[in-house]
């Protein structure tokens, strides 16, 4: 079931690599053609995260239209899985709020409300790449992927990438999970090689809805 999510972090360490033979993630930023990894680990992510969701969807009975089940970005996933005792929840990295003064993004636990909005812009994003292969000119509507100030997401940058990969296997832990005994019992966490400032704080590490190893 992870296989998407270890691609993704394969992806991510490929970039960090950044076609050197020195340190991961040397100072300077990735060659050229590197740059575009980060696109390409959001799409590994969600989509992995999206077979998941869908699976636990349908065994909820969750259907969009006809007989579709609701998807990792299906508008009012949150609230359709509350009703059925579920609380998604998910850690994720979001662009610097207002008072942010050091531009790193930081990592978030979002629930109910904030979740889904995330969620929406994430599907949103996951279609502008998979379409035309870029983000400009997108509308977005939640705070969590721009700037304040900011009007368009000009790039997929590794930050909000890592943001994706963490938050789609939160999601697709939890509705798993709800499955049944036993549903997530080989669950593999998916981490990539992160530097101090990308860690997660210890609070949201050893949460206890999904408590990542070490």
């Amino acid at each position: 079931m992870s296989t998407g999510f270890r691609l993704a972090r394969d992806v991510m360490w490929v970039h960090g690599e950044r076609g050197g033979d020195g340190d991961h993630r040397p100072r300077g930023g990735p060659r050229r053609e590197f740059q575009g990894l980060p696109a390409a680990v959001f799409l590994l992510a969600f989509a992995a995260g999206e077979a998941v969701v869908k699976h636990a969807a349908e065994h909820h009975g969750l259907v969009v239209g006809r007989d579709n089940p609701m998807g990792l970005g299906s508008h009012g996933l949150v609230e359709a899985f509350a009703t059925k005792g579920v609380d998604l929840r998910a850690r994720a990295r979001v662009v610097p709020q207002p008072g942010n003064t050091t531009g790193v993004h930081r990592w978030v636990l979002l629930e109910g409300a904030d979740l889904d909005a995330y969620l929406r812009d994430a599907y949103r994003v996951r279609n502008a790449l998979a379409h035309t292969g870029v983000t400009t000119g997108l509308s977005l509507r939640s705070p969590y992927f721009l700037r304040q100030g900011r009007t368009e997401l000009r790039s997929v940058t590794l930050m909000v990438a890592e943001g994706m990969l963490q938050a789609a296997q939160d999601v697709a832990h939890l509705a798993l999970r709800s499955t049944g005994p036993g549903a997530v019992d080989d669950w593999e966490w998916v981490e990539p090689t992160r530097s101090r400032a990308s860690r997660l704080p210890a609070g949201l590490r050893r949460h206890p809805d999904f408590p990542l190893p070490g």
